[in-house]
Order: structure tokens, then sequence, then C-alpha cells
């Protein structure tokens, strides 16, 4: 099976700005004591902020609610760290200023029926764009930015209960832009936590994610970069600004709306699913794993820039004996994966989907769930050919956790091209795959999933 071509997996990032235009004028529509719900939009750097700077046990602890919503393709995952399956559709995926300006000047639906509506479901809403934005060719360039954010603006003093918090936009690497890019970069972050932009507007914060991290050229700091060409903030940079990030929305949403912040409280348990989804998941086991002997029923396979790859059994699972466990060292853009010949019984054609619980040694690594299913025309028995259908997630740690995908989930992956079918269809089922690896940076690790079965609906 071709997997040359991989689902992105999007890293986050964020940054700290000035408090000076907050007065405490306005209260949200929370009272004390009550959940204050945050919303994130991001992208890939905003995903590496979260997972690497420990962004989400921080705003539990403060008592919070923090959800976040990353490209389509991921869509929106809860206060527990569930990926819920559903995205807001934001228009062409599009997070630069000019998307920003579009979705703000989204008509407001109820119920909600564009991103901007939904984002209005929220207390506090923080929106940032990536990278690539900081790359600002020209003056013109420029102009445009600060006209797509005065209207930005304009929109948000029509809601002065909620509070919104802007990101600056993350530096480049030297190889990614030019020395007078960069500084165009420096310049829009100034303006943009300058009273110029923030001054007799109270419900409006910005985050300082640029200076945060670059260097005096307007560069991604060294000691930031993953490399000399990936302008995603490594490590460090996220674990360091994580909690920057939570300390200045704690701080401006004090300032904003004083005797409304919450109580603090346990951070959201994220191995157990609610109570409905629960519900959902009485089914028929497809793999327990504690048989002995994985190698008669799981294969694996391996593509470009895989330097190790298993798939085996391992101790303890969840709940039991053992669970399966892929163990990776795998180079940016490399794939590898563990998978079994399923049988499309008639339990498939019945399932709403199928659900496991899985953990990994760190969070924020890449597993695709892949379901392949056989053309019903195809006429060789010898022979079979199967479509790979997909959904992508990013692990939430060393806590076990359930997951359900469901047959509407999935998709086709561009890769495979216009071979194969187009409508995913339980009753062709041939096989079901976990893959790990992709192209942004390397992957290595250990990702186990034990009780993998099929969601039958509700009992």
């Amino acid at each position: 099976m071709d997997r040359s071509r991989l689902w992105h997996i999007l890293f986050v990032i964020a940054v700290v700005l000035s408090l000076s235009a907050l007065a405490p004028r306005h209260a949200v529509g929370a009272a004390q004591g009550k959940s204050v719900r945050m919303i994130f939009m991001h992208h890939s750097t905003g995903l590496g902020v979260i997972t690497q700077g420990a962004v989400r046990e921080g705003f539990a602890a403060l008592g919070y609610e923090f959800w976040d919503h990353g490209y389509n393709e991921e869509g929106l995952t809860d206060a527990a760290g569930n990926t819920l399956g559903v995205n807001w559709s934001v228009p062409d995926d599009n997070t630069d200023p000019d998307g920003w300006y579009n979705v703000f000047n989204q008509p407001v639906t109820s119920p909600p029926s564009n991103t901007f509506s939904h984002m209005l479901e929220f207390d506090v809403i923080i929106f940032k764009s990536c990278f690539p934005t900081s790359d600002i060719q020209s003056e013109e360039q420029f102009e445009d930015y600060r006209r797509y954010y005065l209207s930005i603006r304009d929109v948000i003093d029509q809601y002065p209960d909620k509070l919104f918090i802007a990101f600056t936009s993350p530096p480049l690497v030297p190889n990614s832009t030019s020395l007078e890019a960069a500084g165009r970069a420096r310049r829009w972050a100034d303006y943009l936590t300058s009273d110029d932009y923030l001054a007799r507007h109270p419900n409006i914060a910005v985050f300082d994610f640029f200076s945060l991290l670059a260097d005096n050229d307007g560069f991604l700091r060294s000691e930031y970069r993953v490399d000399e060409w990936d302008s995603h903030p490594n490590e460090l940079a996220n674990s360091t600004v994580g909690p920057l990030f939570v300390q200045f929305v704690d701080q401006a949403f004090r300032a904003f709306a004083p005797g409304a912040a919450p109580v603090p409280a346990q951070p959201p348990e994220v191995s157990q699913p609610g109570e409905e989804e629960q519900a959902a998941l009485t089914g028929s086991l497809l793999d327990d794993f504690e048989a002995g002997g994985l190698s008669d029923r799981w294969w694996s396979y391996v593509n470009d820039g895989v330097t190790s790859f298993t798939c085996d059994a391992d101790q303890p699972g969840h709940d039991s004996g053992q669970a399966l466990r892929l163990t990776f060292d795998i180079t940016a853009g490399g794939s590898a994966g563990c998978g079994a010949d399923m049988d499309s019984s008639l339990a498939w054609t019945e399932a709403e989907g199928i659900s496991f619980y899985w953990r990994s040694d760190q969070p924020g690594y890449a597993l695709r769930v892949g379901v392949g299913v056989k053309d019903p025309t195809q006429t060789n028995p010898d022979v079979v050919e199967a479509t790979p259908f997909e959904k992508e997630m990013a692990t939430s740690g060393d806590e076990w956790s359930q997951v359900t995908v469901r047959w509407s989930d999935l998709v086709k992956p561009e890769w495979v091209g216009e071979t194969g079918v187009d409508v995913f269809d339980p009753a062709q089922v041939a096989w079901i795959v976990f893959d790990v690896g992709y192209w942004e940076k390397p992957q290595l690790g250990s990702i186990w999933i034990d009780d993998l079965q099929l969601v039958v609906g509700q009992q």
C-alpha cells in the first residue's frame, strides 16, 4: 500500500503582549464560580503550544474550559482533549489576515451555521494566523493586513460581553523570508500590540507570540528552530511559551471581567468518554490483543524514511493483560503501519464505526486509522485491491483514552487519486490499519492500542 502522501498533523504555538488597553468595564455571561468557556482557533503552530506547553492542563487547573479548533481536517477538540470529529467549515481553511476578515464578517445565525457563529458560543475567543503571515513582502501587503484587522476590530466592538484575544503571527526561519519582510513582521506585531490598535477597545487583547519567539532581526530564534528550513517552533519554544500564554489569557480575562473568574478546578478527565458516547460503545469486539502471537493476524509495513518500526503485544493493556504496541523511529515524511485483514460480516454493515482505547509515551503523535474497502465489481478472487479511507488524529499522552471513529469521519485520502471506489461501504471492508509518521518532522516513540471494537449504536 502506497503511503507516500501523509495527512498533515499540525503544530501550534503562542505569545504574550500588553494588557494596557484592557479596562474592567464589561463582564462576560459567566458568573463567579461558573464555567468560563474558551475557544482557540489555530493552525499548525497552535497545536504545538497546546500539546508541548501544557496549555490545556494549565487552563483546567485555573478552572477554565479550554476548547480548540485546528484545520478543518482536524476540527474541534473539547476541554477534556477529546477530538470530536466535527469542524466549523473555516472558509478555505484560511486563517491569514484576509481569512479572518472573511470569518468575522460572516452573518451570525442561530443555530450556528458558520465559523463565526460557532465562535460566539464561547466567552473568550482566541484566534491566530500561522507563520506564513509573517512573510510580509511589501508595504501594500502590510496596509492590507492593517485594513483587515481594523474591520475585525469593528466587528469585535459589537460584542462587548465577549473577550477576543488575537495572536501576533510567529516569526520565520531566515531561509523562508527576507530581512526586509522580517522587519515588516516585527512592525506588524508592534502595531497590533500598540495603543493605536487596542486603546478604547476593552474587549480586545493581543498575545505577542512574535516577540517571544523572534531574534533581533525578526527571525525565529536559533534555539527555537527545528532546523534551518522548518519555521514551526520546537519543543523548547512551545514549553516556554505555553505557561506564558495561559498566564496572559487568565490576566486578560480577570482584567476584562473582574469577579467573574472561575473557581479553580481539577483538570478534566481525559480517559473516559461521556455517558452518551459510552452507551454507544458496546459493540462487536474485533481484537483485545489478549491472544498471543499477533503475527498470525496483524501484519506491518514500512515506507521510505523509517529507521525502525515494530508492531507487537505489550503489557499491560487497558484494564487487561496486554495491548498492541507500535514503536517507531521515523524521519520527516516517512510512515509505517500495522494492520489486520477483516471479514466484512453482517456486524460491519450494522455498525456505525469503530472505537478503541489508546495512549502514547508523549502527546502530539500523528496516528491515522485506515479502513480498506474492496471494489464490489472486482472479479478476481485471488487479488484483493482495497481503497483506503482514513481519519487522522493526535495522541493525548500517557493516560488511556477512548476514541470513536464513525464511518462518516473516514475520508478517501488525496494521495489515492481517482483510483478505487469513492464511497465507503462497510459491507466491503478488507482490512484495518494504524499508521504513524508525518511529513513535517521526525516521530520517535510508542503508541499503545487496545479493545478495538465496532460501534453498534445505543443499547
